[in-house]
């Protein structure tokens, strides 16, 4: 059987309150992981295209901490292996922290300290995390809330590849994030004539009573002095959701610290990292998207990035190569079209009226097929792509639809790699 038990202090109190704040602009729950020496807040958004996780440290967050599991007693120098996790509803958490520590109404009934621990027993029909606020003039208010085990996920990230890393305080990112329209969906990152340039922009809106015809972009360009580093190649654009960068940028500016993004290119996931003195490690882990070389590629075949994507859909279109013609396949080609030739007539069918469409040829159906993948958005005044499918139509079974090897396939999978615990 687990057994943790903290205390906070009413600063720590107020920062593990803006942490839960931060973490419900990614998910409506957070997982909890108990070590000897840390504890994890984390959550992972329901799309699996943005990670945040906060790393409490225990001898420097925590006025108290004590973590056991299941009771077992290790000897000196050996840490414990194993740790305990949960899962609870941020809301449930943010209704007993919420203006707690900042209740000075009454200066003698505030909250001087914050005692929390957790009861894992197996006489027990509910888990149950008890929390305590010990006020002035013995004022005790106690909380009993319901968890629910787990395993957790959490998000790799490789910071050995890193090609490209800029430190920047919190306090600028700020200043800038509040020029984006609050319709804004997605942010391109590029380095421009000495300067780091940030876009937002929204794509084309045609449902509903919403209408936008054209997309709106939003650039605000920030000088390469203000940085304290950095390192990024000319010319690469990274896109990265404004929602989830707002998030980390707001939290990190009531750190009052400066925040880290690292990143390879795009396709691939991009950090944000930031550490308090208090000793808060946080941490965001991001899907980007964008146009990927294909010098680039080639250092990345290990593992599929997700669809590489135009950063921004109005920044120009891509060309599509005309497929080259492969002088052995067309021999093939002519042989097996001689073959059919020679053959016999197929036995004769009743003349029942076929309903199913020509079959494309080759170069149309690659054609078609890259430039579906070519573009993040819908293409100009192009809303047929989405029509409804016709599912109806049946295809013979001498109607066999094969897989062109020349054309890289499309990564539908999540951007991380995962591993549990």
């Amino acid at each position: 059987m687990p057994k943790l038990s903290f205390s906070l202090k009413p600063s720590a109190l107020l920062q593990l309150h803006d942490a839960l704040v931060c973490l419900s602009k990614f998910n409506e729950s957070v997982s909890i992981e108990a070590e000897y020496d840390l504890l994890r807040l984390s959550t992972l958004n329901t799309a699996k295209t943005a990670y945040a996780s906060f790393v409490l440290d225990s001898s420097k967050f925590f006025f108290k901490y004590s973590f056991s599991a299941r009771g077992a007693q290790q000897s000196s120098g050996q840490r414990y292996v194993d740790k305990f996790a949960c899962q609870m509803y941020i809301k449930a958490l943010l209704s007993v922290f919420k203006g707690r520590a900042g209740e000075s109404r009454d200066k003698q009934t505030a909250v001087e300290r914050c005692d929390v621990e957790l009861h894992d027993s197996p006489d027990e029909v509910e888990c149950r995390l008890h929390i305590q606020m010990i006020c002035g003039q013995g004022v005790v208010k106690s909380y009993k809330l319901t968890y629910e085990p787990v395993s957790v996920q959490h998000a790799l990230f490789d910071q050995s590849r890193v090609q490209n890393q800029w430190v920047i305080q919190a306090k600028i990112l700020r200043e800038i994030i509040d020029h984006f329209s609050p319709t804004a969906e997605q942010l391109d990152i590029y380095p421009d004539a000495g300067k780091a340039i940030f876009t937002s922009f929204t794509n084309k809106i045609s449902d509903g009573k919403e209408i936008l015809k054209q997309p709106v972009h939003t650039s605000v360009a920030i000088d390469r002095k203000d940085f304290e580093e950095f390192t990024v190649r000319d010319g690469l654009h990274v896109a990265i959701n404004v929602k989830d960068f707002k998030a980390a940028v707001v939290h990190a500016d009531t750190m009052k610290t400066a925040i880290t993004a690292r990143y390879t290119r795009p396709c691939r996931p991009l950090q944000l990292a930031y550490v308090s003195e208090d000793g808060i490690d946080s941490e965001f882990t991001l899907m980007t998207r964008g146009e990927v070389d294909e010098a680039d590629n080639d250092d990345d075949n290990a593992s599929r990035p997700v669809s590489q994507l135009p950063a921004r859909p109005a920044a120009r279109r891509v060309a599509v190569p005309e497929p080259a013609i492969n002088p052995s396949a067309a021999a093939v080609s002519t042989t097996s079209s001689t073959a059919r030739n020679t053959m016999p007539p197929p036995s004769s069918r009743p003349a029942i009226p076929s309903r199913k469409p020509e079959l494309m040829s080759s170069a149309a159906s690659r054609a078609a097929l890259a430039d579906i993948h070519d573009s993040l958005f819908v293409p100009a005044d192009d809303d047929r792509q989405w029509d409804e499918q016709m599912y109806n139509n049946e295809v013979d079974d001498q109607d066999i639809l094969g897989w062109d090897s020349n054309i890289e396939p499309v990564c539908v999978a999540g951007p991380f790699s995962w591993v549990g615990n």
